[in-house]
């Protein structure tokens, strides 16, 4: 691995847009750069799911087998939730 390239790249990402930001343009890696650069197949449906709905975690652990932790407070109010799948 090229560590100068990788800096290099790590110094010019914009987390605000997700892209980098080169002297050509914008770039925007793809699910299929990713794919390719990983060695990991692209296969199935994708996982989407509306997090304003009731039963969702339900819905989550179904599918992959886990959910992300019940908020901690009732006051949480937000419809965007991430997890890391370990």
């Amino acid at each position: 691995m090229n560590a100068a390239a990788l800096t290099a790249l790590v110094d010019r990402w914009r987390p605000e847009t997700h892209t980098f930001h080169l002297r050509a343009g914008e770039m925007t890696p793809t699910l299929q750069d990713v794919s390719m650069i990983l060695g990991l197949p692209i296969q199935g449906e994708p996982l989407c799911m509306n997090t304003a709905s009731d039963g969702w975690r339900r819905q989550m652990e179904d599918l992959i087998g886990m959910a992300p932790p019940a908020p901690k407070s009732k006051g949480e109010n937000s419809r965007r939730r991430t997890f890391r799948l370990d």
